[in-house]
C-alpha cells in the first residue's frame, strides 16, 4: 500500500510539473519547450496509468 502511494506521488509530482514548466514557457512564447512540458505530462499520465491504476487488477 505505502509502494503504491510512493508511486502515485511520483506520477502527480510528473504531471504538475510538466504543466508548470508547459504554463511558463507559453507565456514566454517558447513553443516547443511548452510542448515538451506537455509531453512529460503525458509521460506521467502513462506511468500513474501503468503504476497506479493497472496493479490493482
Amino acid at each position: 500500500m505505502v509502494q503504491k502511494r510512493h508511486k502515485a506521488i511520483i506520477g502527480i509530482a510528473m504531471v504538475l510539473l510538466g504543466l508548470v514548466q508547459a504554463g511558463s514557457y507559453v507565456v514566454q512564447s517558447e513553443l516547443m519547450f511548452a510542448i515538451f512540458g506537455l509531453l512529460y505530462s503525458c509521460i506521467g499520465i502513462g506511468y500513474l496509468w501503468a503504476e497506479v491504476h493497472t496493479a490493482d487488477r
